[in-house]
């Protein structure tokens, strides 16, 4: 499949705004295309324009998850969290990286605010952010060329070196073609295989249930990010246990049951046949690369162009 290649140059810091700036993690990034205008001709696979604006465009790296480093005022296990959005920025060419006491997700200072760099899209998410594999530096090939992304291409990304160390989850989207997903899912098993990064500490998958009594613990385990993703308002609903976590995911099928296509059976399904719930123990039921997740849906009478 071909990928539109945008140059331009990543960016974790405001020089004007220091304390208002990018809040960088394992598998988003900030980045300011030279050709801005470009971006708005990429597919929208939801419907919904990129939020795009002066400083730039989020980049939402393809095929992967990264423990939450930040999210909806809570955090996954932050050793493996930072872990990867450390590495990240090293791949890209950040050196130097400090951030506020107080603002612990925000950089401080750095030896360079914004760096070169491209990206490989094929389009827009439901949260306005590209879909695309990061690279650093500037590339051979012209601002908008069409770039066929093979699994060697993918595995020079930032998002295939993250993959291949183990310091992220698979997390694969219908947006993503079928001979990078096989490739992608093998280089997650030989990770998993060789017990590399957040692998030998994660839990609530189908090697074992996680025990979670509450939010602490939760906030404490390595688990799939867009499970934990899901727990969070679950356990914020008032809910203190995982009884009728089935029938929550089920009540809204755009925001919490997503749909997916599960490769082992070749079926449709939804999340809550991937998870699996009871008292205080939860888990995922199959490895996050046996299935298909799908994007969201356009809303009604907004077209997909």
């Amino acid at each position: 499949m071909t990928y539109t290649l945008l140059r331009g140059n990543f960016v974790i810091r405001y020089a004007d705004l220091p304390r208002q700036g990018p809040e960088p993690d394992g598998d988003t990034v900030k980045f300011l295309p030279d050709s801005p205008a470009l971006v708005e001709t990429l597919p929208r696979r939801s419907g919904h324009p990129p939020k795009i604006n002066r400083r730039g465009v989020s980049v939402r790296l393809e095929a992967i998850d990264a423990l939450e480093t930040h999210f909806e005022e809570t955090h996954q296990q932050l050793a493996g969290a930072d872990a990867a959005r450390d590495e990240l920025l090293r791949l890209l060419g950040f050196t130097n990286v400090s951030y506020w006491e107080d603002q612990p997700n925000k950089v401080k200072s750095a030896d360079q605010d914004s760096i070169r760099g491209h990206v490989l899209t094929n389009g827009v998410d439901a949260n306005g952010r590209l879909i695309g594999f990061a690279y650093a530096g500037d590339p051979s090939g012209a601002d908008g060329a069409s770039v066929f992304l093979d699994p060697a291409l993918v595995d020079a990304s930032v998002n295939g070196t993250l993959l291949a160390g183990g310091l992220v989850y698979p997390a694969f989207y219908a947006t993503l073609p079928a001979e990078l997903r096989t490739h992608l899912a093998e280089v997650s098993q030989a990770a998993r295989g060789k017990a590399a990064g957040i692998w030998p500490g994660s839990t609530a998958d189908p090697n074992g249930a996680a025990t979670v009594t509450g939010l602490v613990d939760a906030e404490g385990l390595v688990m799939w990010p867009k499970l934990f993703r899901r727990i969070v308002p679950y356990l914020a609903a008032g809910f203190t246990d995982f009884d009728g976590f089935d029938a929550w995911l089920r009540a809204d099928p755009v925001n919490r049951d997503d749909e997916v296509f599960l490769l082992t059976r070749l079926e449709h399904g939804n999340l809550h046949d991937v998870f699996k719930g009871a008292g205080q123990r939860l888990q995922l039921t199959v490895w996050p690369e046996e299935f298909i997740i799908a994007p969201d849906p356009p809303p009604p009478a907004v077209p997909s162009h």
